[in-house]
């Protein structure tokens, strides 16, 4: 039987700019039930309104393939929502694997809160 490691949203709320949204999760961007519960709510997110998502990356552990490609789906559906996916505090390793990858261009970073408002507002006005 496979074991899947946790992931869990442990916070998700609008922020001050209609339209965004802030995600905290925890654990792995992995794969099976828990990347499916995670992604799920997401997808409504999107599906109710939101436009743009900041994802605290702080307490990610780690991402499989299936979780970048989670990611990346998901950043398309904001973008195609006139949005965007807004990566918050990703450790360096991390983001040169997205570099790596060749799906950074996906995304924004941004290392505050603040700064992720800014991108969000920038877009959303």
């Amino acid at each position: 039987m496979t074991q899947w490691h946790e992931c869990s949203i442990l916070q998700s709320d609008p922020t001050e700019v209609p339209g965004c949204w802030y995600v905290l999760t925890e654990g792995h961007l992995d794969a099976g039930p828990p990347l499916m519960a995670w992604e799920t709510h997401i997808k409504k997110l999107i599906d109710d309104g939101a436009r743009w998502i900041i994802f605290d990356t702080r307490k990610i552990k780690t991402y499989v393939d299936l979780g970048h490609g989670a990611l990346v789906m998901l950043s398309g559906r904001l973008r195609d929502a006139g949005g965007g996916a807004i990566l918050l505090a990703m450790d360096k390793r991390n983001r040169f694997t997205f570099e790596l990858l060749k799906i950074d261009a996906m995304f924004h970073f941004a290392e505050t809160m603040d700064e992720a408002l800014t991108i969000a507002r920038g877009d959303a006005d």
